[in-house]
């Protein structure tokens, strides 16, 4: 890799006009943010978590901020596959970038099956196959704290679609780069470095917890240098791109996690603030690397 890295980039086969990716759960399918023209920056969209089944989501309420980030349980709240087939893709077909849809399930079948409905529509480009939420099926852990479970759900991905694919890895708990390599066995073309860590508000005093299920995700430009390890450590060790999440909110940020190896790089918590963050990043970008 040249340093700086260069801003525009290609990934997958596809040339793209951006390193900066939407994360997952912040820009909905792209749709608002492209009525609103706010996509100016932005490599590619990746949307909400999709499941088999439409899900409500957690209880109310599901975002508390803190001094330093904000914690969310948002619980997968989606409208199910094929509301999302049928309603949701023919308008995100519009996205003037790549779309790639996250996927989730409580079962390691359900990754393909949800994938086998999508490949109905040619809207997206592809998949990030999100294996931080919890295998209900073997009692609740997070499917990507066991490498044989994340090579048997890529497995599976991989024999339903032909399109690219990246595994979503857990912070909490298991070896990240065991689950990596398991992924990159099972067909994943990328390694998406990682979701939200765990983190938790108390009201000291009643010791009641705001958010409902107590325990929820966290994130915050404080989690930059766990990230940037975690990328560097992932690029390292697997022969796929990374795509790294997590801590970003400056073009320094991104720059610095581009040289830790990452290929693309997801701005999330950021964007919920500024619609326009992704232009506002490549600008800070340019005007560090003197582009």
């Amino acid at each position: 890799m040249s340093f700086p890295p260069a801003i525009p980039r290609e990934f997958w086969g596809h040339n793209f006009d951006s390193p900066v990716m939407l994360a997952s759960g912040t820009a909905g399918f792209g749709e608002e943010l492209l009525d609103l023209q706010c996509l100016s920056g932005v490599g590619a969209v990746v949307s909400k978590a999709v499941t088999f089944e439409p899900r409500a989501g957690n209880p109310p309420p599901r975002l508390l901020e803190t001094p330093f980030g904000l914690l969310n349980s948002i619980g997968l709240a989606n409208p199910g596959v094929y509301h999302v087939l049928k309603h949701i893709l023919p308008v995100a077909a519009g996205l003037p970038c790549p779309l790639l849809i996250n996927v989730a399930g409580e079962s390691v079948d359900e990754f393909a099956d949800v994938v086998r409905v999508l490949e109905g529509s040619s809207a997206h480009m592809g998949y990030e196959i999100n294996v931080s939420c919890p295998n209900v099926a073997e009692g609740g852990a997070a499917f990507g704290v066991d490498p044989q479970v994340v090579l048997r759900v890529a497995q599976g991905v991989s024999r339903v679609t032909d399109r690219p694919f990246s595994v979503k890895l857990t912070p909490n708990g298991g070896d990240m780069v065991q689950s990596a390599e398991a992924a990159v066995e099972g067909g994943a073309s990328a390694i998406t470095v990682c979701n939200t860590f765990l983190g938790m508000h108390i009201n000291w005093q009643d010791g009641k917890s705001v958010i409902k299920r107590k325990v929820a995700g966290y994130t915050s430009p404080a989690l930059l240098p766990l990230v940037v390890a975690k990328v560097w450590q992932v690029s390292n060790a697997v022969s796929v791109p990374v795509i790294s999440s997590g801590g970003v909110s400056r073009g320094d940020d991104v720059l610095q996690l581009l040289a830790a190896g990452a290929q693309m790089v997801q701005v999330g918590t950021r964007l919920m603030r500024r619609p326009f963050a992704a232009a506002e990043l490549i600008d800070e970008m340019k005007k560090l690397t003197g582009e």
